[in-house]
């Protein structure tokens, strides 16, 4: 009696959760769906620069949206950081940094 039971239970659940939408469902597009943004924490022409560039074409062909390169210079890595911060955080905006910016302060 309670293994006929049982498969009952796992019958209603499996019929119960066949009408059930999937994440999968509620969403049908893939990211990325719009350009992505890198924010270099150096002025062009340098290291950093230069490689957000070299990856961000890597990265647009990649995954089939353009990455755009925007340079904030200044404060050590902390104008980008904190641009980056303020942004939606929704995947679409990178920092590009060095090292340097482990050892200034706590941004505020």
């Amino acid at each position: 009696m309670q293994r006929r039971y049982g498969l009952a239970g796992w019958i209603v659940t499996a019929a119960a959760l066949a009408g059930v939408p999937t994440a999968s469902q509620a969403q049908p597009s893939v990211y990325p769906t719009k350009p992505i943004r890198a924010v270099v924490a150096f002025a062009p022409g340098g290291v950093a620069d230069t490689v957000a560039r070299i990856i961000g074409a890597r990265l647009a062909e990649r995954l089939g949206q353009p990455v755009v390169v925007e340079n904030r210079p200044g404060a050590a890595g902390t104008i980008a950081a904190r641009a980056v911060a303020a942004a939606a955080p929704d995947g679409y905006t990178l920092l590009v940094n060095t090292a340097a910016l482990a050892v200034t302060t706590n941004m505020r």
